[in-house]
């Protein structure tokens, strides 16, 4: 299962968003990333996964994100 940086998944996904959107997305919770190292990465399964989540993705929260206590 290859990942993807935040620019290689916005390529990914066809510019939009773009990268810093997505980093913002990953620092409210709305975006399952793991950090390798000193990168943010995500899997480009639950990159499409997500992507294809009808409706508002930032309505959803992650387990184990920074706003998961504010449901």
């Amino acid at each position: 299962m290859p990942f993807l940086t935040m620019p290689q998944a916005s390529k990914h996904l066809g510019g939009v968003p773009s990268a810093e959107s997505l980093y913002r997305l990953a620092r409210e919770g709305h975006l399952p990333v793991k950090r390798i190292g000193r990168k943010i990465v995500i899997s480009q399964y639950r990159l499409d996964e997500w992507a294809n989540t009808p409706g508002d993705a930032r309505s959803v929260s992650f387990a184990g994100t920074a706003h998961e206590g504010d449901k």
